[in-house]
């Protein structure tokens, strides 16, 4: 589906009040138009002075936004939600909690880094539903030199798609297609990881292209070895240079670096249609399921 662009001006003057805001995740959160979850009715009736709340016309029963989204333990107005959200996506770059902070007008840095790891959260689970296909070039990584408790550093196990086309001139051309990643909890590069992000993330189909460690082999899926991982190594590259440049590393990335990288891998996938990237990032927050802060920071 193709999204219109919003410039800046278009989205202060379009999105510019609670209930602009309120309507928007109104219309994302029910695509086809309102429809009662107790009797199916399309009619409703909208309460003016709580417009995060609307009434079924024939049953009465009462719909309320927040609940099964990300907005559902925060109290902070869902105008604040949308322009973080459309600050951060207009951005290759991404944006720091402490920018965002800023440009918010938040007095405490702690509201903004939550609102990004909600916001990563459901960008991770709006990705994983999603299997990639072809030449799938995979590898493990090293993010940082900070080891956890068992000695062992942050590690992702990374698959990004290739594809390649025939251009008008008949010469045969390659590209990165689509990305997955997963942080590895087991260990360094473990095979226990590849196989979950192989049976999680790549289809049946697809054929895997490694380096030729052994944890890459025996996935169930067809095989070669391979010096030339290009596509791969380039993800793996820019998305550390991501990290250092815009949040200059990580402090705890053996809990939090999964989080990052599913901002990353999400704009990654949607790089030919930067467009879309406000409208899907909203989509993926209206159907994430709520996350309490206890379970964020604990």
């Amino acid at each position: 589906m193709k999204y219109p662009r919003i410039s800046f001006r278009q989205f202060v003057v379009g999105i510019n009040t609670e209930a602009k805001a309120v309507a928007l995740a109104w219309k994302f959160k029910h695509p086809e138009g309102f429809k009662c979850s107790e009797c199916a009715s399309e009619h409703f009736w909208e309460m003016k002075k709580t417009p995060e709340i609307r009434q079924c016309s024939d049953c009465m029963k009462r719909e309320r936004l927040r609940p099964g989204t990300v907005f559902a333990f925060s109290k902070l107005p869902i105008l604040t939600w949308m322009q973080a959200l459309y600050f951060v996506m207009q951005d290759k770059r991404g944006m720091s909690a402490l920018t965002l902070q800023r440009l918010l007008g938040l007095t405490r840095y702690e509201t903004a880094w939550t609102m990004l790891m909600r916001i990563r959260r459901a960008l991770m689970h709006r990705d994983r539903d999603y299997k990639i296909d072809g030449t799938i070039e995979i590898d493990g990584a090293f993010y940082g030199h900070i080891k956890d408790e068992d000695g062992l550093l942050p590690t992702m196990i990374i698959g990004v798609e290739t594809k390649t086309w025939v251009d008008s001139k008949g010469r045969t051309k390659e590209r990165a297609g689509f990305a997955q990643v997963l942080h590895d909890p087991h260990g360094e590069e473990t095979k226990a990881a590849a196989k979950l992000l192989t049976k999680r993330s790549i289809k049946q189909s697809a054929r895997l292209k490694s380096d030729g460690k052994q944890m890459y082999k025996n996935m169930g899926r067809k095989h070669e070895v391979s010096s030339d991982l290009k596509w791969v190594n380039r993800f793996i590259s820019n998305s550390k240079t991501w990290i250092l440049g815009t949040h200059h590393g990580l402090k705890n990335p053996h809990k939090y670096l999964s989080y990052y990288m599913a901002e990353y891998t999400f704009r990654f996938n949607r790089r030919h249609d930067p467009n879309s990237l406000f409208h899907r990032a909203l989509n993926a927050m209206i159907k994430a399921q709520p996350l309490p802060l206890h379970a964020l920071t604990g």
